[in-house]
């Protein structure tokens, strides 16, 4: 018998069918239908949605139908924000009139310093403030970013000073009824379909995990649908990680400015302010020192700790673990615990003596420590982080990370699946969902770098006509050098030439028009300088400006192109015909040179795995979908994928590289050839 929520999604996509000029996907339904049956047995499923089959309303139709008819609250998370927004802004109000006789409450979470203060604008300019919050419906960066009240460059100015802060007085803001994260975070607990991201959704189960279910950002919910799932390990990865550095001190000097401010009207009151001073500044001048230690570390890297015991004995690792380094750096983490810990001991414990004292009123002690508790919560939580640096738990490491100009120590966990499984998969059933989310046809990739273990598993055709609309060009063999044998043997510069020489005749062959995407900034600017094209062919470069303005001016500017790196292989969209051709330079494999991906390599070897073939290959097939898969975004979309890198066809893993690619893609050795192919 069908269900009431089943009923309501076979009229939706019926109302939908009457509209003018949709086109009917039926694996959009049959994607739609997929999810409904894992919210309605409360099972988790994994499914490929590819591009242009509409997997935004395919998870928002059963989310709603699932709520108006059983009430059941589901969350659709995606990894960037700007998706998020796409999801609240044009396809949750179209999935809604669908189902327009249920009035099913919906809401929009992102990260707290994703929105605007309203406080903080209101005092830097009280009258942008009153012309912001007219305009705003969500009140979040990127609406501020885009007001156009101010010109974009006093707007970045501003931003710096009005995002809303890590911690807070909350509750004892004057604009705190009014406030856009704490409003966005109230009706996201409560409501039946939330639209959040990635970065959320790991918070929300961070804190439900270490309050045993007793806080939380989203409420009890019922089911989890991740989009651009091959994204959500790096997701989780960030949301695990701990570091200490520069960033953190200043967020541990604006917290201790935060307890000053929590408790001056008592400190006034009891004629403790100058000791409440002396203690913060007493305190800022310890991470000011601690600063300068961090500084020291420029420029050195080394492993400081390891877990398991088989990871640290690793040769490799062996070898990058420094126990000088160590010393100094436990030194340092220790020594900002210390000082943090002294610091809310002594703040905390002027406010216990005030109020025996009976010198401050029992009101202001009372509003001084709600105030005093987002701060202190801050304060403790980076002690507890530095003190683990150098005990970190499951399969972690622990290293100092460092540019020329900065110096951090910070702990990754390099195996996600124990601690995603804890604080997700056994809480919550969920669907993961993605154009990309398979591998050699599979999605062993996936689950092994997640421990996510679905009941149902499903891989959905794409609707373009890739013999059609794409072609994939090779160069002839010898056009281009082997890249690791050019690094190897000292020949880069013969490899950048020669890279050079083919994309310009590619970009001469498709009339610019090109999305060049590369691995590493060096080889990018290397080629870029030897770049010879017509000036009617402008090139855009990543860098040079930010990496949305860039974008954008290749979005508007039909005969140019962009090369780019690592942000623009994924999420990056393009459709028409500004994006005619996507150039792979290199394969992007990862070499496991810094302290964390050595680590990894250590692990998956002492389990008797290959690092090459289950991570570093891996990991290159999916990037190598993904960079491909910017080409085609809608059905009168045409182009050339071209990959510069010999070694697909050189080395026996190239072979499954170009598998992993649409299986209707027609070879060709002349670009000239393949343009025609498909119309260019």
């Amino acid at each position: 018998m069908e269900s009431e929520a089943r009923r309501l999604i076979g009229r939706a996509f019926q109302t939908l069918r009457d509209r003018p000029g949709f086109v009917e996907r039926p694996d959009q339904v049959q994607l739609a239908l997929l999810l409904s049956d894992c919210i309605e047995t409360g099972s988790s499923g994994a499914f490929e949605a590819p591009t242009g089959l509409g997997k935004s309303l395919a998870a928002l139709i059963p989310a709603l139908a699932h709520a108006a008819a059983e009430g059941k609250r589901t969350v659709v998370a995606t990894y960037t924000n700007v998706l998020a927004e796409q999801y609240w802004r044009a396809d949750l109000p179209l999935a809604r009139s669908l189902l327009d006789e249920f009035a099913v409450p919906t809401a929009f979470l992102i990260g707290r310093q994703r929105y605007v203060c309203r406080n903080a604008l209101r005092v830097a300019d009280p009258k942008l403030a009153e012309e912001f919050a007219r305009r705003t419906e969500l009140g979040t960066e990127s609406e501020f970013r885009s007001s156009g009240l101010r010109k974009p460059r006093e707007l970045s100015e501003l931003w710096r000073n009005v995002g809303v802060p890590p911690a807070c007085p909350a509750k004892r803001c004057p604009d705190f009824q009014g406030c856009w994260f704490y409003n966005a975070r109230r009706a996201a607990e409560t409501a039946k379909v939330v639209v959040t991201n990635h970065s959320v959704l790991m918070m929300d189960a961070l804190l439900a995990m270490y309050s045993d279910d007793s806080e939380s950002l989203l409420g009890k919910v019922d089911f989890v649908v991740i989009d651009e799932a091959h994204d959500f390990p790096q997701a989780a990865a960030s949301a695990l990680e701990f570091e200490l550095s520069s960033g953190r001190l200043e967020l541990l000097e604006r917290a201790s400015q935060g307890v000053e401010e929590a408790l001056a009207i008592a400190a006034m009151q009891s004629g403790g302010l100058p000791s409440l001073e002396v203690a913060g500044e007493r305190f800022r001048a310890v991470l000011a020192q601690i600063g300068a230690r961090l500084h020291g570390l420029a420029g050195r890297s080394g492993i400081l700790a390891a877990k398991p015991e088989e990871v640290l004995l690793d040769p490799t690792v062996k070898r990058a673990y420094s126990p000088t380094l160590r010393e100094e750096a436990e030194a340092i983490a220790e020594d900002a615990a210390s000082a943090i810990e002294a610091f809310v001991q002594e703040t905390g414990g002027l406010l216990r003596r005030w109020a025996h004292g009976g010198e401050a009123e029992p009101d202001v002690v009372g509003e001084a420590r709600e105030m005093l508790g987002p701060y202190q919560m801050v304060l403790r939580e980076t002690a507890e982080g530095c003190r683990s640096l150098f005990e970190p738990q499951g399969v972690a490491v622990s290293y100092v990370a460092s540019e020329e100009s900065a110096g951090a120590v910070r702990s990754d966990v390099i195996d996600l699946t124990d601690p995603l499984r804890a604080m997700l998969w056994s809480r919550v059933p969920a669907a993961c969902m993605s154009a990309t989310l398979a591998l050699d046809g599979g999605f062993d990739f996936f689950e092994g770098q997640t421990g996510f273990r679905p009941e149902f598993r499903e891989i959905l055709p794409s609707p373009f006509d890739f013999g059609a609309q794409a072609a994939l060009y090779l160069p002839p063999r010898g056009t281009i050098p082997d890249p690791s044998v050019a690094r190897r043997e000292g020949s880069e510069r013969a490899y950048h030439e020669a890279v050079a020489r083919e994309l310009g005749g590619i970009l001469t062959a498709v009339g610019g028009r090109t999305l060049a995407l590369f691995h590493s900034r060096r080889e990018m600017e290397a080629v870029y300088e030897l770049l010879d094209v017509s000036p009617e062919l402008p090139v855009y470069i990543q860098g040079r400006s930010s990496a949305s303005n860039v974008g954008e001016r290749f979005r508007r500017n039909v005969p140019a192109s962009l090369f780019a790196l690592r942000s623009f292989w994924t999420g990056f969209d393009a459709p028409g015909e500004t994006l005619s051709c996507v150039v792979l330079v290199r394969i992007p494999f990862e070499v496991p040179v810094d302290p964390a991906q050595v680590a990894r390599s250590a692990w998956l070897a002492a389990r008797g795995l290959d690092p090459f073939r289950e991570h570093s290959l891996a990991l290159a097939k999916m990037l190598v979908r993904q960079g491909a898969g910017r080409l085609i975004r809608r059905s009168d979309d045409r182009g050339v994928i071209a990959i510069l890198d010999p070694r697909v066809e050189t080395k026996r893993y190239g072979r499954e590289i170009l598998e992993n690619l649409p299986r209707e893609l027609r070879l060709f050795r002349d670009v000239g050839e393949a343009a025609a192919h498909v119309g260019l």
